[in-house]
């Protein structure tokens, strides 16, 4: 009788093992948390007009030209923040003021325009609610 028990009971236990195994093979298992992910949307791209200013240098002769391009996600709010004159001027007055206060030596490197556009998502970023910044591009950079 015993032995009858402990068969039933390792029956048991390899259909419930079988079951569960089943379920997450059939169900998603281990993939449930790729299907949780957010499918991202594309982004499209905000352009800001094109930036001539100088630069912090004592002589007061150098200059840069440069046009920032914004990706933001979804694509779908892009004509909505062109739209806002309130929001893209505060974009443009918070690039600016960051790129007055560059010396040319700082945005002579590829070192030096990769933190500068580092610091341009950061104080970007915060002033886009409706929608997501994804990323700076500089289609034009000049340093004269």
């Amino acid at each position: 009788m015993n032995k009858m028990v402990i068969i039933g009971i390792v029956a048991a236990a390899v259909l419930i093992g079988g079951g569960a195994a089943a379920y997450f093979f059939f169900a998603g298992g281990e993939g449930e948390a790729e299907v949780a992910e957010e499918i991202e949307e594309p982004a499209g791209v905000l352009e800001l007009e094109t930036f001539l200013t100088n630069l912090n240098d004592p002589s007061g002769s150098r200059h840069a030209r440069l046009q920032v391009k914004l990706g933001i996600a979804p694509e779908t709010v892009i004509p909505e923040l062109e739209a806002d004159t309130m929001l893209v001027a505060r974009l443009r007055d918070q690039v600016l003021t960051l790129v007055n206060s560059k010396t040319p030596a700082e945005l002579a490197t590829p070192d030096g325009k990769e933190a500068f556009r580092k610091q341009i998502y950061s104080r970007l970023k915060p002033l886009i609610v409706n929608g997501d910044l994804k990323e700076v591009f500089f289609s034009d950079f000049v340093v004269k």
